[in-house]
């Protein structure tokens, strides 16, 4: 059975277990269900993304979409799906699936619960070439990832003095590329936490031991035992911290992948709407930095966060959002060209194998007026790979615009700039830059048109690597 055959199966088999937990609530859930079809054109004047072979197209689509959504009191189900179906041709696949799906089911009353989870989407497979923003252009840098997860864990409370939350998790990633690897992994971990008989006092135990392995037979283990403590000083103000021990084996060019953990934090809550929590610490690899930060007011969302994480590929892969159906504020946001409600993820690192410190920072604000929202945001990472001198860097800015102009006009328009750099084992430097705009015309109660103009400016120090490309799409959306 070839790999595109194989991920297939599996990407069928996650949307029926979506449809097994139908049954289940179904007596007694509350369900919401839409279902919408788009068909369009997309114009481009470069569609093979190329400096010296520029080529136009004009290319049809046509995008079914459903999702699903059910709570009972036992089990709850969301599932939201789109297959797209264009007439590229050439290196491209013509029919792309995205699906994301988490259902979840008490077994046994408040003992026994499964988690499940599935999505497919389309990525690049090396983030620093060219391989546009989706699959209508004519390049093979690209790839479907299908992923699912089965996690089922038992629960129990001591009387206010303790929770308990043992769990397995069975995650598999595979790509439909025959030169990619797919990987699985299984997860036992094992939590302990207070109850609320402590009260000022909160203290958690987390145990796990994680093991990956992929089609090319590599094996990566990682251990960790940890003990958070908190101690809420007022109503305003917590201290908290962490201790604990890790052991990991997998190919890297430290002498050593073990070593303690450490990290002291402060949480600042002067009301409810605004949170800021920073902290500090250490790990085998070096020294660890968090901050998370959220204020909202009646207008206004800002948002800001901190990560350092030891991570791969799989993991950001497996845990990456598909679909994004409302902004801070609860708005629509629309795929630029379908009309779906699609997310676009440009900073993911290239599909590997190998294990990286991943440094994060985002941060984004958001103000809406009574017609008009303007949303501003700025990321950075850096990854430093463990199994050799690679490093890679990216920063990003954007601001985007929309209006309401009537009752039945909207208009939006977005300016995205985003840089890439690799050191190391390489030497690649990329600029990107995309102005997007649109208007969209209500035609009736279920119909929707939208017009939508793009560019894109791609510079690379690499030979073959630049491009420019002007878009033009007309798409035309009916909720069923």
């Amino acid at each position: 059975m070839v790999k595109g055959e194989r991920a297939s199966i599996l990407f069928h088999c996650l949307l029926g277990s979506g449809v097994l937990f139908s049954p289940v609530t179904a007596s007694a859930a509350e369900w919401s269900r839409t279902a919408s079809v788009s068909a369009g054109a997309v114009y481009s004047d470069n569609v093979n993304l190329s400096d010296t072979a520029k080529q136009g197209e004009l290319t049809a689509t046509l995008t079914p979409s459903v999702s699903l959504h059910g709570k009972g009191g036992r089990a709850s189900l969301d599932l939201t799906g789109a297959l797209e179906i264009n007439g590229q041709g050439g290196n491209t696949d013509t029919v792309n699936p995205r699906l994301q799906a988490n259902a979840n089911a008490e077994l046994y009353e408040r003992l026994a619960f499964i988690d499940l989870s599935a999505t497919a989407t389309q990525n690049a497979i090396d983030s620093l070439s060219v391989s546009g923003i989706d699959n209508l252009s004519n390049s093979t840098n690209r790839t479907t990832s299908y992923n699912y997860r089965i996690s089922p864990y038992l629960k129990s409370r001591f009387k206010g003095i303790a929770d308990t939350e043992l769990r397995y998790t069975y995650n598999e990633l595979n790509h439909s590329e025959n030169n990619l690897s797919d990987t699985s992994s299984d997860e036992f971990s094992l939590s302990v936490a207070s109850g609320p008989e402590f009260a000022d006092w909160s203290w958690r135990v987390n145990a796990s031991d994680k093991s990956t392995d992929n089609s090319q037979g590599e094996v990566s283990e990682f251990r960790t035992a940890n003990l958070l403590l908190g101690y809420q000083i007022n109503r305003q103000w917590q201290i908290n911290g962490t201790v604990g021990t890790e052991s990991n084996d997998f190919t890297s060019v430290q002498s050593s992948q073990d070593g303690s953990i450490w990290d002291v934090g402060v949480r600042w809550t002067p009301s409810a709407r605004t949170q800021l929590e920073i902290g500090g610490g250490e790990r085998f690899f070096g020294t660890t930095k968090r901050l998370s930060l959220t204020h909202k007011s009646k207008r206004s969302v800002l948002t800001a966060s901190y990560t350092t994480e030891l991570t791969d590929s799989t993991t950001l892969l497996s845990n990456q959002v598909v679909f994004l159906a409302t902004d801070e504020f609860g708005n629509f946001i629309p795929h630029p060209v379908t009309g779906d409600p699609y997310l676009i993820t440009l900073d993911l690192p290239s599909i590997g194998l190998s294990t990286f410190v991943d440094e994060r920072f985002a941060l984004s604000y958001s103000v809406r007026g009574r017609r008009t929202t303007l949303t501003l945001s700025a990321d950075m990472s850096e990854q430093t790979y463990q199994d050799s001198t690679r490093e890679v860097s990216t920063m990003g800015l954007g601001a985007s615009l929309s209006r309401t102009l009537s009752d039945k006009v909207s208009g939006d328009v977005s300016l995205n700039w985003d840089q890439q750099e690799e050191s190391g084992t390489g030497n690649r430097e990329n600029d990107f830059w995309r102005l997007q705009a649109g208007i969209n015309r209500q035609l009736g109660q279920k119909t929707n048109l939208r017009f939508n103009y793009s560019f894109t400016d791609r510079s690379s120090n690499q030979a073959g690597q630049d491009y420019q490309e002007n878009r033009l799409s007309l798409t035309l959306t009916h909720t069923l």
